[in-house]
């Protein structure tokens, strides 16, 4: 029995750009006037022009209401991982930030970067409702601690360059969230961030699933759908943004192209963007990915990178993502699992005649399965287990998306989404998702048995 992965989240080496990414090298190493500037330390934003086609790419993608952006309002990173890093280095300050909020549950290979930076002892789990965010309980959790008043001094001064440091954090993946694959209502958008701007929050936006979205319904194309604004459109939008603002999109091309490419961007305010070219290891090397963003500017302009997206991705994700719904309806639902959906978001699409009309969103990697809430049924702890050593499953335990350094948020997770699983489709294909749903399905049934 071959074993199968359901906790990797990433893309099936087949989908990797391998074939567009030879093409795009050869057109930058066999030119001298490129490859000699993309061989070398680059700017530390980025190269202009290539900041440019990104500002003009994300316009024509996100449509924002306030406009066109900017390339004052992009840089150029080593991906979305290396740059939470560099913000929170930059932005944040271990004695004077006074709390990383988390939406629970999380992505878990990002907690430790928040750790790294020096506040395991002011992690908080937040978490998430039917709309994304229980925004009730950061509230109160803001009003709480903003309440006992803080005289702490940072460490990060500003004559060292530290211009901004902010009071608190909050890391969200709003749009096709990993782990639980729900979005985040307009409302609730609005509200946070005006609840940011309220309490000097950052908050730092996951935003790496947004361009893998299509209409749930299958008869609608994926190709014109109108994606959600994303919080720091929302930012730019509303009346009273600051100059470094309250938002940061955190974009990367690994899920888009490769995750080895190791690129991506961000976009904020001009003042925040230059704040982040600033960090110590940019300051030092220069563009984080200055060659490998050569690669991504060549798919760009030539329209390689929408083709791959629009042409290879989307319809094998979205057939895979359709055969998963469907296994677990067929096996799971029923043993009494269900996928945890969240309210829908509708957004619009045009139909095969050209016409505008609501849909629903999906799209993204991820969907999570609720285990029902029975005393009878087995523990989440059996289920892995025998998943694993009868039926050749790697199940993911649901309290790994609880936020480490914050006690609560393992206690919450034991009596909610430990109580169910992440899966994903991105990594494995059509035939193999089916089998894994049904023996996921032997192995509750074989649970129940030994219970």
């Amino acid at each position: 029995m071959n074993p199968i992965d359901l906790l990797i989240g990433r893309p099936t080496p087949r989908l990797q750009a391998a074939d567009k990414l030879a093409v795009a090298s050869e057109a930058v190493l066999s030119r001298p006037e490129r490859s000699d500037v993309a061989l070398t330390y680059g700017p530390d934003h980025g190269e202009d022009e290539i900041r440019e086609h990104i500002a003009t790419w994300l316009s024509r993608k996100y449509n924002p209401t306030s406009g066109p952006i900017t390339m004052d309002r992009i840089i150029i990173t080593n991906g979305a991982s290396g740059e939470l890093a560099a913000i929170l280095q930059e932005f944040t300050d271990p004695i004077y930030t006074r709390r990383m909020f988390l939406v629970e549950p999380t992505y878990f290979l990002a907690v430790q970067t928040f750790l790294d930076a020096g506040f395991s002892h002011r992690m908080q789990g937040v978490p998430e409702d039917d709309e994304g965010i229980d925004l009730e309980f950061l509230r109160q959790r803001l009003e709480e601690d903003d309440g006992k008043g803080h005289d702490a001094i940072p460490i990060k001064l500003g004559p060292h360059g530290y211009k901004k440091i902010y009071k608190y954090v909050l890391y969200v993946v709003p749009t096709l969230s990993n782990p639980s694959g729900k979005t985040m209502s307009m409302h609730h958008r609005k509200a946070l961030v005006e609840l940011a701007r309220k309490y000097d929050i950052l908050l730092i936006s996951d935003d790496v699933y947004d361009f893998l979205a299509w209409p749930t319904e299958d008869n609608i194309p994926h190709e014109e759908l109108e994606l959600p604004p994303r919080l720091v459109d929302i930012d730019r939008e509303m009346a009273g943004t600051t100059e470094w603002g309250n938002t940061v999109s955190n974009g990367s091309f690994s899920k888009l192209v490769a995750p080895g490419l190791r690129v991506g961007w961000c976009e904020a305010t001009p003042s925040f963007i230059y704040g982040l070219s600033t960090v110590g290891a940019t300051a030092s090397g220069g563009c984080q990915a200055q060659y490998t963003s050569f690669l991504i500017d060549h798919m760009l302009v030539s329209g390689m990178l929408e083709q791959h997206v629009q042409n290879v991705l989307i319809p094998t994700y979205r057939k895979r993502y359709n055969i998963l719904v469907n296994s677990v309806k067929t096996h799971l639902y029923p043993l009494g699992i269900k996928i945890s959906t969240g309210r829908p978001y509708e957004v619009f699409a045009k139909d095969n005649k050209g016409n505008r009309i609501q849909t629903t969103l999906a799209g993204g990697f991820f969907l999570y399965i609720d285990f029902p809430d029975e005393e009878t049924f087995p523990t989440a702890a059996d289920i892995i287990r025998i998943g694993r050593e009868e039926y050749g499953l790697r199940i993911a335990p649901g309290e790994i998306f609880a936020v480490k350094g914050d006690p609560e948020s393992l206690k919450r997770a034991r009596k909610t989404f430990n109580h169910g699983t992440r899966l994903c489709w991105a990594w494995n294909e059509e035939d193999v998702l089916i089998e894994a749903i049904e023996r996921f399905a032997k192995t509750v049934q074989q649970a129940k048995r030994q219970s």
